[in-house]
């Protein structure tokens, strides 16, 4: 039982002890308030799609996203790419896309348009980006349809910027907000 009253006693000494390591700091403390601001998530990726459809083959892909991720984390933005045929018809060029997107930061739906060399001709698109991997369909007018799958270097879009702000007459010191001395 004495070890028992003794631990207590020890651990009442330090917490006493560790009271001071704030003086001089002012007085009281606050919780730092966290404000998160909208940011912008400009990529460049490369990566490759299988597709099947009017076309059987695969595609490199090249292309560039300006994402929007606000407060909420919701993004929105657009893509633009270009394809080079690898198999499945002539090496070449294989099709360019403008894409609008919308989701979240993990998933995003595009819907676009743009123009396949390939077959030449314009084509709507519709599609799914995921970390890493994508999925679309595009309906070539007069052709049909060329759908595809791939696995491209885009990772999720970037969280909103967070930043800790403290009232007037306190200084953030780490993440806790300390009253100033002297007042």
């Amino acid at each position: 039982m004495t070890k028992l009253f003794h631990g207590v006693l020890f651990m009442l000494a330090a917490f006493a002890l560790a009271l001071p390591a704030h003086a001089g700091k002012g007085g009281g403390t606050l919780p730092p308030t966290v404000d998160k601001k909208a940011r912008n998530d400009n990529t460049v990726y490369v990566g490759i799609n299988w597709n099947f459809g009017v076309r059987n083959g695969a595609t490199a892909v090249v292309g560039y996203r300006d994402a929007r991720v606000n407060t909420h984390k919701n993004v929105d933005g657009w893509k633009a790419e270009a394809t080079f045929v690898l198999s499945g018809a002539n090496m070449g060029f294989g099709e360019i896309r403008a894409k609008y997107l919308k989701g979240e930061r993990d998933v995003q739906g595009e819907v676009g348009l743009g123009f396949s060399g390939a077959h030449e001709a314009f084509l709507l698109n519709g599609g799914v980006q995921g970390p890493y991997v994508n999925g679309n369909v595009d309906w070539l007018w007069g052709k049909g349809l060329l759908f595809s799958i791939g696995a491209n270097t885009l990772d999720s879009v970037k969280k909103p910027k967070k930043t800790n702000t403290c009232p007037p007459g306190y200084t953030l010191d780490v993440d806790i907000c300390i009253q100033d001395g002297g007042t």
